[in-house]
């Protein structure tokens, strides 16, 4: 069994990483529809269990995790059941299925069962490793439920929408112009708009000249 203090990242390449969430969508999720329905390629795809854990926040300060089965996903109950919670919910279901399409071997080692197990040994790993496995399975989660393909099109579409209203100065009103389109394209992916945002910024499509 691995100790935590000891625990290392591996090394992924970004590109590696969206192949991977793109290889995973094209697999399971054929027809391309957007938005993406990550609960039932978990459950009906790879027969991957999301449980409702009461507490489970308060537990670990986590709102998903993946357990030592590689089978089930816990997650908190209270967010599970809340409507307003469910764009939230959706990016933590894929981020754990990032670790499960990346980080299976590495987790397999560490062999804990319980909840509690998990959390702790997360808890004690270096600060730069975590950080790292936990970069690997936010870019895979971006690029699972938000596609570059369709986030440039609907990108494309509120660019011609905001210029037909007047607005041209997307270079000069920096990040609020951003915020501004995510704003209306976050509904289309039921993501939320940091995500639209930093999908944009990752994909390289902003400021809008990049695809003009």
């Amino acid at each position: 069994m691995i100790d935590p203090r000891e625990f290392k990242a591996p090394f992924i390449k970004i590109e590696d990483i969206r192949k991977a969430a793109d290889d995973l969508r094209a697999r399971y999720w054929p027809k391309n529809s957007i938005p993406i329905d990550i609960l039932s390629i978990l459950e009906f795809e790879l027969e991957v269990e999301i449980r409702p854990i009461l507490n489970l926040k308060k537990a670990g300060d986590v709102d998903a995790l993946l357990l030592g089965d590689f089978r089930t996903i816990v997650v908190d109950q209270g967010d599970f059941l809340d409507d307003r919670a469910q764009n939230r919910l959706r990016f933590s279901l894929a981020h754990e299925l990032g670790h499960l399409t990346l980080h299976k071997g590495l987790f397999s080692e560490i062999r804990h069962s319980l909840i509690q197990e998990w959390i702790n040994f997360f808890q004690q790993i270096p600060d730069k490793e975590y950080y790292w496995i936990e970069q690997h399975a936010y870019e895979f989660a971006g690029r699972l439920l938000v596609p570059r393909e369709h986030l440039k099109e609907k990108l494309g579409e509120a660019i011609l929408i905001a210029k037909d209203a007047g607005f041209e100065a997307w270079d000069a009103s920096g990040e609020s112009s951003l915020e501004y389109i995510a704003h209306g394209i976050a509904r289309y992916f039921n993501v939320s708009e940091q995500v639209v945002e930093k999908r944009i910024i990752k994909e390289n499509l902003w400021p809008p000249s990049k695809i003009a």
